[in-house]
Order: C-alpha cells, then sequence, then structure tokens
C-alpha cells in the first residue's frame, strides 16, 4: 500500500503522574486497540504516526449500460450482511417529457465485493421494461419524480421489516431529509419523514447525508451538510447531532459543525470583496463509526475546490458552482473532535486523460474483503467537474472556460471502482530505520494472548514487554524474555516471552505495555482468549 508520512509530535513523557496520583486505567477488555491519537501512548521515543492510503485496484465495477443509468450520480452506498455484498448507487436516466433526467437509485450485489450483478428485479417499468434494477424512484416505493441522497445503514434496533434504512431527500416529499426502510434492501418503503430540518431558505441538504446507530454511546448519529456560507462560497460544513430515535433530529442551523474550513486551508484573493475568501469545503462526509476496534470513528470527506474563486472570466457572469473533488481523511475518538493529519489527499484524482481524473466522492460504507487481511471501499470517479454543465444562462460559456482549461471532456466517462485497504489498516504508530518505542498509559484486559497487526517487512523489529502500573517490568514478561517479531506482515501476530504466549494471568490487573521497534508499523493490538 501506499503512505504519506504525519509529522505529528506525539512525545508525552512530559505527562507523567506525579508522585501519589493514582491514574486512571483505560478498560480495553478484549476490544480491538487502533491508532488515532496520543490516547495510548504515555511516553515515547523517536515514533510517529502514519495514515496509508488505500490502494486503487483500477477496476470500475459500476459503469452506465442502461437507458435508466445514462450517467451516474455521486452517491453510493456498500455494505456487506452475511455473505452478500450490497451495493445502492444513484443513476440518472434519459429525459423524461418535461427534459429532466430522472434521478433514481438502483441495486447490485456480489458474493465477492468485485464481480457486481444488477440483478433485474422487476419492480417498477422504466423506460418500457421491467427488467430493471431500480429500488428507488420511477414510481416506486411511493417516489414518482427524482431522488437526491443515498446512504443506507442497517439498524441493530429496528423492528421487523425495518432493518435495511436509507436516508434520502425526494423533492416531492419536501426539502427535508427522510428515512426509507426495508426488509432486505430491495422493497422500500417511506418510513420516517422530515427526520432533520433546517429553518434557512438559504440551506439545503442536497448532499450524501449519514446517519447511523453509534454502539459507544447509544444513540444514533447525524452527519450532514451545513452551510456557513461565508463570502464567494456556500461553506459547505459537516455538522453532527445525537437523537434517542429517529422521529427527530435538531434542526441542521442548531447543530454543531464537527468538520469545516479553518486558517489552515486554501485562501485566493478577491478583488470585488477586497479580500481573502474561501477557495475549499466540503461536499460529503462518509462518516462510520469503525465496528472492528474500541472507540474509532473515520471519515472519508470530499473536499470541493472551487474554480469560481480564482477564474476571472467567470466573473463576467453568472458565478458558476464547478470545480474538482478528491477525498480527505479524518478519524476521531468520539466522533466529536476529529483530527486531519496533514490533509492531503486519501483518495488522489487519476491521471491526466484518465476516467476518474475530475471528480472523486467515495462511496458510504467499509466492507471485510475476500481475506480477514483487508477491507474494501469504493468510490465514484468521473472526468467532469461538479457542476460544470450547470447555470442554464450561461452554461455554454461556461463549458468553453471550463474546457480551457481542462474542465469539461467532449465525452463524459462515469464509473464506481474498488479500493483496498489493510484491515485496520488506516493509521499506524511508525518507528524509523534507527529504531523507536512507546510506553502505554495504564491498562485493563482481559484475555490469554496479545495479538498485533504489524508489518516488520524483512529488516524490521519489535519486541512487547509488559509492567505493573508502576512501570516496572513483571518477571517473565520482561524485553530480554521476549521473543523477537521479525519477517512478520500479519494481521494477529502473537507475542510470545520464552516461546509461550499465555497472559491470562495477568487479566484484570492494571499494567502497561512497552513497545520497542525498529523499521516496523503496527497498526493494532488486541487482548484475546479465555482468561483464567
Amino acid at each position: 500500500m501506499s503512505k504519506w508520512i504525519l509529522l505529528l509530535s506525539i512525545c508525552v513523557a512530559s505527562l507523567g503522574t506525579t508522585v501519589g496520583e493514582a491514574e486512571a486505567p483505560l478498560r480495553i477488555g478484549d476490544r480491538r486497540q487502533v491508532f488515532i491519537d496520543g490516547r495510548l501512548i504515555k511516553e515515547s521515543r523517536d515514533i510517529e504516526l502514519v495514515v496509508h492510503r488505500p490502494q486503487k485496484t483500477g477496476e470500475i465495477v459500476i459503469k452506465c449500460e442502461y437507458p435508466w443509468e445514462e450517467r451516474l450520480g455521486q452517491y453510493h452506498s456498500v455494505l456487506k450482511d452475511g455473505n452478500i455484498y450490497h451495493m445502492w448507487y444513484t443513476v440518472y436516466g434519459k429525459a423524461d417529457s418535461n427534459a429532466v433526467p430522472v434521478r433514481s437509485i438502483a441495486y447490485a450485489r456480489s458474493n465477492d465485493g468485485i464481480h457486481w450483478e444488477k440483478p433485474k428485479l422487476g419492480l417498477v417499468e422504466v423506460y418500457g421494461t421491467r427488467e430493471n434494477n431500480i429500488v428507488l424512484g420511477h414510481g416506486f416505493a411511493g417516489i414518482k419524480g427524482t431522488t437526491h441522497g443515498c446512504m443506507v445503514f442497517l439498524d441493530p434496533h429496528a423492528p421487523t421489516g425495518q432493518r435495511f434504512r436509507l436516508v434520502s431527500n425526494p423533492p416531492e416529499f419536501g426539502k427535508y431529509l427522510h428515512l426509507f426502510s426495508s426488509p432486505d434492501g430491495i422493497h422500500w418503503k417511506l418510513s420516517h419523514r422530515d427526520v432533520m430540518k433546517f429553518r434557512s431558505e438559504r440551506h439545503h441538504l442536497d448532499s450524501q447525508n449519514v446517519i447511523f446507530w453509534d454502539d459507544r454511546i447509544n444513540k444514533y448519529v447525524a452527519y450532514v451538510r451545513r452551510n456557513l456560507r461565508p463570502g464567494g462560497s456556500q461553506g459547505r460544513s459537516v455538522a453532527r447531532a445525537e437523537s434517542t430515535d429517529l422521529s427527530h433530529f435538531a434542526d441542521v442551523e442548531d447543530c454543531a459543525v464537527v468538520l469545516g474550513f479553518d486558517d489552515k486551508d486554501p485562501t485566493n484573493y478577491d478583488p470585488i470583496q477586497k479580500g481573502r475568501i474561501q477557495v475549499v469545503d466540503f461536499y460529503t462526509n462518509g462518516t462510520i463509526e469503525y465496528p472492528w476496534a474500541q472507540d474509532a470513528y473515520y471519515m472519508f470527506p470530499s473536499e470541493y475546490f472551487h474554480y469560481g474563486t480564482f477564474l476571472k472570466d467567470f466573473r463576467k457572469g453568472q458565478p458558476v458552482n464547478a470545480g474538482s473533488l478528491d477525498v480527505r481523511f479524518a478519524a476521531s475518538r468520539d466522533g466529536i473532535i476529529w483530527k486531519r493529519y496533514d490533509r492531503r489527499a486519501f483518495v488522489d484524482l487519476g491521471m491526466e486523460g484518465e476516467w476518474d481524473s475530475r471528480s472523486i466522492y467515495m462511496a458510504y460504507g467499509v466492507v471485510p474483503g475476500v481475506s480477514e487481511n483487508e477491507m474494501f471501499m469504493y468510490y465514484y470517479g468521473s472526468n467532469t467537474l461538479h457542476g460544470w454543465d450547470r447555470d442554464d444562462q450561461h452554461r455554454e460559456r461556461n463549458k468553453r472556460i471550463l474546457r480551457r482549461v481542462g474542465g469539461a471532456p467532449e465525452t463524459e466517462v462515469h464509473g464506481i471502482s474498488r479500493l483496498v485497504i489493510r484491515r485496520d489498516g488506516f493509521v499506524s504508530i511508525k518507528a524509523d530505520y534507527t529504531g523507536g518505542e512507546f510506553l502505554t498509559p495504564v491498562l485493563s484486559f482481559k484475555g490469554d494472548e496479545l495479538a498485533l497487526n504489524v508489518n516488520t517487512s524483512a529488516v524490521g523489529q519489535l519486541q512487547v514487554e509488559i509492567l505493573d502500573e508502576h512501570k516496572k517490568p513483571i518477571p517473565g514478561y520482561t524485553l530480554e524474555d521476549c521473543d523477537q517479531i521479525y519477517t512478520a506482515n500479519e494481521i494477529n501476530r502473537i507475542v510470545k516471552w520464552n516461546r509461550k504466549s499465555k497472559v491470562g494471568e495477568l487479566a484484570g490487573k492494571l499494567i502497561r505495555l512497552h513497545f520497542v521497534m525498529r523499521d516496523v508499523d503496527l497498526y493494532a493490538f488486541q487482548f484475546r482468549g479465555s482468561s483464567p
């Protein structure tokens, strides 16, 4: 996997407790522990956090083939339920009698996440045939017109027949956010109207808004678009809300912004406003609660670079809402406070001339791969800019401008592609070639062995020492006792001391872990197995 390094100081030796002061333990039980911040690092030397980028496979797993999918929209959702991968993807069909392209939601499924089938569901007749895979729109599920937004989640607290939830805002139901429910992800009915509203006439929710059940706080959470509207921009940001049920969240204007433009983001001088204006904002968020570790949330926002902020030709007429997008990365322990690291692209645009060279949006969802070593993600890509063909009054002029700067293709290409990333592989603790080490805070665990998600490659080495709460090495678990870990690239490498892996005698006691590493990426650790 390719990667980039976050130069983040996490040397926290100065944070040690004072004499006689008790340190509250982190009770990790047998939950997986991933590295997002300094929570698991009490003291350290010569280590850093590294954010790893997923591998592009180059596959276009969903492409435009039928009249109801002349082109793809930007909002798509993927999940795995049992042995089946499910995908819901937004499509634009041929124009209706009012010359308006019909936007609907189609469905695909897969046994391996690689090869996808578009089943002939027969739910509704479109363009003269019932042999199609439409599951929302064109008259089905009560939607006569077009749809907007597509995010699907499994609700562990749903009543019978509603375990699949779909977040959307079809215009005919009003401008607010609604929920559709289904027993199987195919047969949908409107179940919750107006679950999120807004008061301002200048606001709208045309994005991929996210709702899911948060296991950590035992509430539903929503991550939605909120327009802050600074000068020269809509100021798209990500706002968050909580609710004990799905009836209604707080109004958008009352939701706290958790990701937005700040003084580290780019600006451009605008001679009309005689000041620097915002150049980027965040279109979608893709927020997930990572299900395979304790207290881990990840966000994959599409960052939108506005051409209209610096292309002077646009200012001669009505402003155009056009620009390029790629996917960025952020992580959080609580879903509220987010780290954006060094803010580089998580999924880069393709090379000039490639199909994904202008726009990338992450499809919602992170799913297990075919093997336990990997996870799959999916993204929508295109050689078109956001909004390049909008603005009826000046459309042809805007197309000419954008073609001149390489932003409007003669032939549009849209597709959904697969990404591959290591299990737990978003962030690692990295010790470089000369070595490094870190000490955890006081921990309390349950289990009988310690497993590491680790990559030493050929030359790297790692040892783990177990200490008591007062930083005194425990006999039998010292560095000298620990068998060297080398030539290891494993998701669950078992640590051994004197060739023995059992640590159950320490379960429930207050301990610390001391990791000593050289040329190693450590992604996660977990105590597992039965305690005595």
